[in-house]
């Protein structure tokens, strides 16, 4: 081979790898802009509904967890002791952290799960019933705290499923984006602001948790399998 030939086929060579370089470095970029888009839609709808935002430090309120530990989303994964049959039932403690007299709740969540339900219950010392989270007993009343959904389509075909309409579509994403059905996120609305426990004082009494209990039910065969994200979000009823 020419010194020319060789010259030039490694020339080419050169330039094919720059081009699957820049093909590869433009996918990967592609992605990740999908992905935060993706995430930060989730709850740009409120900015003009009225409704709740996700709460950020430093705010007046947080969701915590547990004896007031750090939580992000509430976690669905279950053990056998909350399985009967293919019927799934698990509870999980929060609190509301805030100095304010009052507050209100939302959910937001995903609907891959099927027969997905929820209902929250407040903690209360008179409490008939139990429940034990991170090694941690709360006692609360089985009177759930009235609310409801925001944006459910009631599908007919699909009973068992809840889907959301469209009208935060265009709010969540661009008019014209493609989401896959189940990802497209249902909001419900508690239908009454709720007092905070101004007797479980923390921080030389300057700020309050009221906890909660916040039940999920779903069904699960042992051929499906999904996963749901689940978001409690806060807000100070002033």
């Amino acid at each position: 081979m020419s010194n020319d030939s060789k010259e030039k086929q490694d020339k080419d060579n050169l330039t094919a790898k720059k081009k699957k370089f820049r093909y590869t470095l433009f996918s990967t970029i592609l992605v990740l802009i999908l992905f935060a888009a993706l995430v930060g839609a989730w709850f740009y709808y409120q900015s003009d509904m009225g409704t709740l935002l996700a709460i950020k430090e430093p705010s007046d309120i947080s969701i915590l967890g547990p004896d007031g530990t750090e939580m992000s989303s509430i976690d669905l994964n279950y053990t056998e002791d909350e399985k009967t049959g293919d019927q799934v039932t698990v509870k999980r403690v929060f609190c509301v952290q805030t100095s304010a007299d009052k507050h209100r709740l939302e959910i937001a969540h995903t609907t891959n799960l099927k027969g997905l339900t929820f209902n929250i219950y407040k903690v209360s010392d008179n409490g008939t019933e139990t429940v034990t989270d991170e090694g941690h007993t709360y006692k609360y009343d089985k009177t759930a705290i009235a609310g409801s959904y925001l944006n459910l389509n009631p599908d007919k075909t699909r009973p068992d499923y809840k889907y959301a309409d469209d009208t935060y579509h265009d709010k969540n994403y661009e008019r014209n984006d493609q989401v896959q059905i189940h990802a497209e996120p249902v909001y419900w609305l508690a239908s009454q602001s709720l007092d905070t426990n101004k007797t479980n004082s923390i921080k030389n009494g300057t700020m309050y948790r009221t906890y909660y209990v916040c039940e999920v039910s779903w069904t699960e065969t042992e051929t499906e399998k999904e996963t749901d994200i689940f978001y409690i979000l806060a807000k100070i009823v002033e």
